[in-house]
């Protein structure tokens, strides 16, 4: 489950995360424009909206400024009259936002390859490659399958809380995890350099900051566990991966059209279509 949750919960949605830092604060600005640019890598366009200074680096203030845009945005919406629609989609958003500033520190950590306390453009060219990895014969799928693989030692098709606690403590599953993990995304010079990430990944299921045991992980892992026999199976797995690849191909498609514009105003809410044809079985 670890890469599943990697899908689902960690790569995905801090990569999510980020783009949702980009789109959340720009409705009236993107009203402004009828006809999107010619579409530039995903990377290239979150360089140009999240490097406010235009110093060609992006630093973790720079996120975090982004981060306090939306959160004074949300306001406004909380007190606005009517139905209960505004509420709604102001705690849908607060719950977002939430994800987003725990997760984006990790994320920046993870792209910032030369460790040097900022993002360059090639760094944040990884987002692209990951973008692709998404689409069909991209390799994500793959990767999910030999995960799901790795973390199933009885070979049952099924995922249980002893296997995915085994994985986080087993350097030998970990070794794997991180090897084909680097196969498809290079993040590092080598993927020993990428055990901490996938450790704490898998042990993210147990939730943020609790303690690793057979009660939390069985908590975590109830939000994939449809059937709730007490294990993931690889449709479940599957499933969940499409919903949250989906999303992030729409907001990939929605941030690239008007990302470019939007990044003079440096506040940026896009809402757009773009997931269309986003499927994968596992």
């Amino acid at each position: 489950m670890s890469i599943t949750r990697c899908a689902s919960s960690s790569i995905l949605p801090l990569l999510l995360a980020v783009a949702a830092i980009i789109i959340s604060s720009s409705s009236v600005h993107s009203q402004q424009f009828q006809q999107p640019p010619p579409s530039q890598p995903l990377g290239d366009v979150l360089f140009q909206l999240l490097d406010k200074d235009k110093n060609q680096k992006v630093t973790l203030d720079e996120v975090n400024s982004q981060l306090n845009m939306l959160e004074m945005m949300f306001n406004p919406v909380e007190g606005a009259g009517g139905d209960d629609s505004g509420n709604d989609e102001a705690n849908e958003y607060k719950q977002l936002l939430s994800g987003v500033k725990s997760a984006a520190p990790t994320l920046f950590n993870l792209l910032d390859v030369n460790n040097n306390q900022s993002l360059s453009k090639s760094e944040l060219a990884h987002v692209t490659k990951f973008e692709k990895a998404l689409k069909k014969g991209g390799g994500m799928r793959e990767l999910l399958r030999d995960v799901f693989s790795i973390l199933d030692e009885n070979a049952d098709e099924l995922l249980s809380v002893e296997e995915i606690m085994d994985g986080s403590a087993n350097d030998q599953v970990i070794t794997k995890l991180s090897t084909r993990v680097h196969e498809l995304f290079p993040l590092r010079s080598d993927a020993d350099e990428l055990k901490d990430f996938v450790t704490s990944t898998i042990e993210s299921i147990a939730g943020d900051g609790a303690v690793v045991d057979k009660e939390s992980v069985a908590k975590g892992m109830k939000w994939v566990d449809d059937d709730g026999d007490g294990h993931i199976s690889k449709k479940e797995v599957a499933k969940y991966y499409n919903l949250a690849g989906k999303k992030f191909m729409e907001i990939s498609k929605t941030i690239k059209q008007l990302g470019p514009m939007l990044a003079m105003f440096g506040g940026m809410d896009m809402n757009g279509g773009g997931g269309d044809g986003f499927k994968m079985d596992l």
